[in-house]
Parts: C-alpha cells; structure tokens; sequence
C-alpha cells in the first residue's frame, strides 16, 4: 500500500509540473507577458519595450514641469495581441505617480486603459485631454 502511494504520489508531483507548463503555454498564447522588461528613454520621451529588431513603444511630450502629454503607443504587427502595449500603459503611469505627474492621455489606447484600469492613482492624475 505505502509503495502504491509512493508511486501515485510521484505520478502527481509530475501531474502538476505537466499542468504547470500548460498553464504557462496557455497564458503566453492568451497574450499575458509576465517577464515583461519596460524601458524608459527619458531624454527622448519613451517608454519602450525591446523586441530584437523592434520596439513597442510608449511616447509622450513633458509639458511644463509637472505634466506628461501621452500621444502615442505602437506595438509592431509582428507583437500585437501580446499584452504589450498594457505593460507599457502601467509602466508610463506608474511612472507618473512615482513622479507625481499629471497625465494628459491624448493616446486613443492610454484612454482605453485608463478606462479598464480606473484606479485612483491613476485618475487623480489625468487631466482632459484637450487641455
């Protein structure tokens, strides 16, 4: 008996290493990056992920001191349906709230993020967009 439980205790242990990397193949074909390494340009406005021989980039335009104008995010075809341009999203205002910037969403795609994430650090920073 103690042997058969030896047995169906290591065919389990492999059971759920095999569930494991279904998982992880699963989320990565569902387009959830975890490992994900945003990159800040701060002398040319960017936040960036690099791809090898493509970037997904978040840009944006500081206007006076306090204020980051985000005008544009693209995610080469090749990438897209991946997750990336959320994790360049959350990095550009995390960013924001670590700085204590404000945040003038005038990209159509930081808008829809903003709508799908309304947390308050986040939206006690944005102001309207044709400010």
């Amino acid at each position: 008996m103690w042997r058969s439980f030896g047995v169906l205790s290591s065919d389990f242990s492999s059971f759920f290493r095999s569930r494991s990397s279904i998982l992880n193949r699963f989320s990565s074909s569902y387009g959830i990056m975890s490992n994900t390494e945003v990159n800040h340009d701060i002398q040319e406005g960017y936040f960036f992920i690099d791809l090898g021989k493509d970037k997904a980039v978040l840009e944006y335009e500081k206007e006076g001191k306090n204020t980051l104008n985000m005008w544009h995010t693209e995610v080469p075809v090749s990438h897209r349906g991946q997750g990336l341009a959320a994790h360049l999203a959350k990095a550009a205002l995390d960013h924001a709230v670590e700085n204590n910037l404000r945040v003038k969403p005038t990209c159509s795609y930081i808008q829809k993020y903003l709508k799908d994430n309304p947390l308050p650090q986040y939206t006690e920073r944005v102001l309207p967009a044709e400010q």
